[in-house]
């Protein structure tokens, strides 16, 4: 996990081309799965995130590619057993188009790792997989340095709902 992570972090380091802006943003993410039989699982999770965005040929176009790190911060339980989110990781390409009015639209795919600790019953049991998804989402930039977004994401039919802020320097 730390050699992926870290080559990531290299690969969003290296210019792309000579106009871009690196942003810094965090937010906050529910994911829920409905794991059938009217049993569904919520939990919550803060994330920081950096990002790179580059510019295309086309002026209203860009290529956002962004690392996401967060932590549990809500809890759920299932039958007696606590389930926590220990850690969340995403790497993601964003396709974002970019309207005159400051709103903008994005599409992304990307590959996260969501790191789940169960514990109950005097037993404590942690699992994490790397799962491809894709998503979308909505924005707004507030001025030249700040915005604003939502998203929706699809893991494997567990599904993430994230609000959050970017600075663009």
């Amino acid at each position: 996990m730390f050699k992926s992570t870290a080559i990531a972090l290299t690969l969003l380091s290296l210019s792309l081309t000579a106009s871009a802006d690196w942003q810094v943003g965090g937010g906050f993410s529910n994911l829920s799965d409905d794991l059938g039989d009217g049993d569904d699982v919520s939990l919550s999770i803060l994330y920081g995130s950096v990002s790179y965005k580059t510019d295309s040929s086309y002026d209203d176009f860009s290529f956002v590619p962004e690392l996401r790190i967060g932590t549990g911060i809500g809890d759920d339980s299932l039958y007696g057993i606590k389930l926590e989110v220990k850690s969340f990781i995403a790497l993601s390409v964003r396709g974002q188009y970019e309207f005159s009015n400051g709103a903008y639209v994005y599409a992304m795919p990307s590959y996260a790792n969501l790191n789940i600790k169960a514990s109950g019953y005097g037993e404590s049991e942690s699992e994490d997989n790397w799962e491809f998804g894709v998503g979308a989402g909505v924005g707004y930039s507030l001025n030249k340095k700040l915005s604003v977004e939502a998203s929706y994401e699809n893991y494997d039919d567990t599904n993430f709902l994230s609000v959050g802020f970017k600075y663009a320097f």
